[in-house]
């Protein structure tokens, strides 16, 4: 793992410019729409929108490269059936019927993210179906502590955190770019594929390797170690079975920006239900 970037949180906190991304692939769900209206402040923000794409990582592929072009400094990505908190606490509850306390059902999702000062940081929300945890690394174990205490009014770090309420830095793409250049967008015709899958360590290790061999011709020992090395940490950081969310943490971590989740910062998750239910 690299080491982890210092930036201080006021500096993050002074630039509010917010690209909102949408990755629908189909008709959202209507008090998503609500929400984002009441989010939506057009002197420092913009929407983008990647519609109909059924392979979710190819829309928030291209959501990230138009925000990399874009003015803004953040972008939030949220989800067709994801509804944050926008202001309106008696709104929220009654549109959820999560019956959040009016301190956190009264949140702007939008305004609690970026105060935090974090690179990459996301709601709370969880899976829809009755039993599913919030989804985020340590999810699991914290669901029954969270849904008998209901919002907690921290920010903690973790390993990853789902990507339906996300707000992300535009650090995080460049310096994943920079750590992975084989998933840039120079290197992949205009868009970058930071949530795709790819076995990134033992790329960067096997690109190394080759150009060792080529300018030193002697020095098999090191391309042996170089590649029995990266073998090993493709092991741990594979993208097998990962989901984009986790594969973006994953790769953000090494780059030197670590996953955050706001635990007071609750969304609803609509299925046959709004989640969590009680």
């Amino acid at each position: 793992m690299s080491e982890l970037v210092a930036i201080p949180d006021s500096a993050l906190r002074e630039k509010r410019r917010v690209l909102i991304g949408l990755p629908w692939y189909r008709a959202a769900h209507p008090l998503t729409t609500v929400a984002l209206l009441n989010l939506f402040q057009k002197d420092c923000m913009g929407v983008s929108i990647s519609f109909g794409d059924a392979f979710i990582v190819h829309a928030r592929n291209k959501l990230a490269t138009k925000f990399l072009a874009s003015k803004f400094d953040w972008m939030l990505m949220l989800d067709d059936d994801t509804v944050p908190p926008c202001g309106n606490a008696g709104w929220f509850n009654e549109s959820t019927g999560l019956d959040l306390p009016e301190w956190a059902a009264g949140l702007n999702a939008i305004d609690r993210l970026v105060s935090h000062g974090k690179t990459l940081v996301g709601a709370t929300y969880f899976g829809r179906s009755p039993d599913a945890p919030p989804i985020f690394a340590e999810g699991i174990q914290r669901r029954k502590p969270l849904l008998a205490s209901g919002p907690v009014d921290q920010v903690v770090p973790t390993k990853w955190v789902g990507t339906g309420c996300l707000l992300i830095h535009r650090r995080v793409f460049e310096d994943i770019e920079k750590k992975f250049p084989h998933l840039s967008r120079a290197e992949n015709n205009g868009t970058g594929q930071w949530f795709t899958s790819s076995e990134h360590d033992l790329q960067n290790a096997v690109t190394k390797a080759i150009e060792l061999a080529h300018e030193y011709g002697d020095h098999g020992p090191e391309i042996v170690e170089l590649l029995s090395k990266a073998r090993h940490r493709s092991s741990i950081h594979s993208s097998l079975g990962m989901g984009e969310d986790v594969q973006l943490c994953v790769r953000a971590t090494q780059s030197g920006h670590l996953p955050h989740v706001d635990l007071g910062l609750w969304c609803g998750h609509f299925g046959p239900a709004c989640y969590p239910v009680k």
